[in-house]
Parts: structure tokens; C-alpha cells; sequence
């Protein structure tokens, strides 16, 4: 793969010969760019490793857990559903101001978009935002869902909704019933990714144990978004359905009770 263009991203550096085809893509900043306000030393945590050659081809989800301090993100093939690579892109400290901050992200979403070369074939859903008890830490959060969406859609992704974090908690975790401790549905969250993906987590070397997972809790999240995700997009397949009716919440929510 070759170094990006130098400018805003001026001393990005990316390791790797090739890209949706290639092994493995590292992506890290060698030294902060007066443009980027940033001291962090790496700006992109991403490993990608597409496995069989014919998943770097299969049009792609990528799912997203939007946070103004650290967002993750997961990319799947749609096909074979095979996770092909995790990753977070982390924020300007909060003692930054806020026009910064998002100067900031808005650039790091862009680059990531481009370096996973995100097309008309794919897809991108975020995470909903959760509740409203807090609305201003809301309107910033919504600000960097909103930039991963209008960026993917500027490069022709569909983008056909979003999934709300009780139905993943429903549907991919398995919790019922009143709403628990955000302690433990952390717990159910990394207990339900290591079943289901630490295989595959441990192929891209992001952790070794499961254990190791409650340190990378926005990935873990955008997994199980992703892996909802995945389940929605081949209903709407099967059942030749547009798929933005799967992401409608009531839609989706009178189909769980239909079924039931």
C-alpha cells in the first residue's frame, strides 16, 4: 500500500504491500501534525486481514460505536459474514476545544474510510444513541455519528439506518427485562464477543484472552453492532425487503413480536 498523501496527515505512516486484498494495514501517526492538534501516538488502532482471498471482494458492513473520546468501528464481509478487521479512532483530549476536536475526528473518519477504501458496495451502521438523560453529551456524540455517516455516504456507501443498543442487547446478547447495571451489560457484551469472535479477534491480534477484551470495550460494542448488523442485512436479502425497513426500530421491533 502506498503512504497517503502528505498534508493534514502529514507523517501518517501504513504498513502493508496491498489493501482489501492485503494481509494486514497499520496505520499510525509518526509525529503530530500542527493541523491535527494531536500528541497521540497513534491515531488509527486497525488490523485487517481479510482471510480467503475471495471475502476482500465481497461487498462489506461496516459498523461503527460512535464516541467523541474513543470510537470503535468493525468491518465485516457480507457474504461469508467473516470479520475482517477492528479498530478505534481516538478523540483530541477533552482540554481541547470542542472546534478542534472535531476538525480533528472528521479528518481521522475520512482517512479511515479512505484506507479501507469504503465504496458503493458497502454498507455503514452506527450505533443509536442510548438515552437522553444527558442532552448535551448527546448533541456531541451525534455530531461524530453524523460525520461517519455523511462521509461514508459522500463515497457511496448506503448508509440504511441505525441499531439501538437495547436491541442489540436483546437480539445478540440475550438480556431481558428491566434495564440492567452498565457494569454488567459489559460483562454480557465481551462474554457474548469472546463465544462468538475470539477466534477471529485473536487471529488479528488484538487480544489473547478473553479477558483482555474489557480493554477495548468500543470495539467490542461495534462487534456486537456489527453483528446484528450482519443478521438484519440477510434477512433483507432472503426476503428481497428494502434494506432500511430492517433498521426501522418499529418495523424491526413488530417482526420480533410476529415471530415470537
Amino acid at each position: 500500500m502506498p503512504v497517503p498523501p502528505l498534508g493534514l496527515f502529514e507523517g501518517l505512516q501504513t504498513e502493508s504491500s496491498e489493501n482489501r486484498a492485503g494481509k494486514e494495514i497499520r496505520i499510525s501517526l509518526l509525529k503530530p501534525h500542527p493541523r491535527i492538534y494531536s500528541s497521540i501516538a497513534t491515531i488509527i488502532a486497525m488490523v485487517l486481514n481479510p482471510g480467503p482471498k475471495s471475502a476482500a471482494f465481497e461487498p462489506r458492513l461496516l459498523s461503527v460505536d460512535p464516541s467523541l473520546t474513543c470510537s470503535g468501528w468493525a468491518l465485516f464481509a457480507l457474504e461469508s459474514e467473516l470479520l475482517l478487521g477492528v479498530g478505534k479512532v481516538r478523540s483530541l483530549p477533552a482540554s481541547s476545544p470542542m472546534a478542534r476536536r472535531l476538525e480533528d475526528l472528521q479528518g481521522k473518519i475520512s482517512l479511515l474510510l479512505e484506507q479501507l477504501e469504503l465504496t458503493d458496495n458497502d454498507v455503514l451502521v452506527c450505533e443509536a444513541q442510548t438515552t437522553m438523560r444527558d442532552p448535551r453529551a448527546a448533541f456531541k456524540v451525534e455530531q461524530v455519528r453524523g460525520m461517519f455517516e455523511t462521509l461514508a455516504r459522500n463515497r457511496g456507501a448506503a448508509v440504511p439506518g441505525r441499531l439501538n443498543p437495547r436491541s442489540v442487547q436483546f437480539e445478540v446478547i440475550g438480556l431481558h427485562g428491566k434495564q440492567l447495571s452498565r457494569e454488567v451489560v459489559k460483562l454480557s457484551a465481551a462474554a457474548t464477543v469472546a463465544k462468538l469472535y475470539l477466534d477471529r479477534l485473536t487471529q488479528l491480534g488484538l487480544v489473547q484472552k478473553a479477558n483482555e477484551l474489557c480493554r477495548h470495550q468500543d470495539i467490542v460494542d461495534a462487534v456486537l453492532v456489527g453483528h446484528l448488523g450482519i443478521s438484519r442485512l440477510r434477512s433483507a436479502r432472503l426476503s428481497s425487503t428494502p434494506i432500511e425497513e430492517l433498521f426501522a426500530e418499529r418495523k424491526a421491533k413488530s417482526r420480533r413480536i410476529r415471530a415470537a
